[in-house]
C-alpha cells in the first residue's frame, strides 16, 4: 500500500505529517505500507524547515534529512490514499485527474511557513491529532493490506 501526503512546498506540512504517520504505522506494527510526502510547487532537495525539524523533534520524529520533491502524475497514479492540506490542493489534482478523487482527504491545515515555532506546534499538534484517528479509523483496512 502506498500513501502519498501532499502540500504546496514539501518543507513544512507534508514533511510533518510523513513522520508522524510513518511513525504511527510502525508503533501499530503494519508491514508494507510506505508513506512518502511530495508537493505541488516543491522545489527537489530542500531540506525541511527548521522549525518543522524542532517541532517534530520535541515528540521524538527525526525529519532532519528528507528532502523535498515534487509531485509527478505517477506518484499520483501509483497511491492508494492521498492525503492534502486544503480544499485548492485537491482541486489541482482532480481537475487533472478526476479518477482520483476518491482516493484523496483534505485535512484543512493552514500553511505554518515563516511562522515562529509556536505555529509550528499547533500544526504538528493538528496533523498529529488528524493521523491518531485515522489510524484508528482504517485499523482493519490497514491490517488487510499487508
Amino acid at each position: 500500500m502506498n500513501i502519498l501526503v501532499i502540500c504546496t512546498g514539501n518543507t513544512c506540512r507534508s514533511p510533518m505529517a510523513e513522520g508522524i504517520l510513518k511513525s504511527l504505522i510502525k508503533e501499530k506494527g503494519y508491514e508494507n505500507i510506505k508513506v512518502s510526502s511530495m508537493g505541488l510547487g516543491a522545489f527537489d532537495g530542500q531540506s525541511p524547515t527548521s522549525n518543522a525539524v524542532e517541532a517534530m523533534k520535541e515528540i521524538g520524529i527525526d525529519i532532519s534529512q528528507k528532502k523535498s520533491q515534487r509531485v509527478m502524475l505517477q506518484d499520483l497514479t501509483q497511491t492508494d490514499y492521498i492525503y492534502v492540506m486544503t480544499q485548492s490542493q485537491k482541486d489541482v489534482i482532480t481537475d487533472a485527474l478526476p479518477q482520483l478523487e476518491d482516493k484523496i482527504t483534505v485535512l484543512d491545515i493552514p500553511d505554518p511557513f515563516a511562522g515562529d515555532l509556536s505555529v509550528y506546534r499547533e500544526c504538528r499538534d493538528a496533523l498529529l491529532a488528524f493521523f491518531q484517528k485515522e489510524v484508528e479509523e482504517k485499523d482493519g483496512f490497514f491490517r488487510g493490506a499487508e
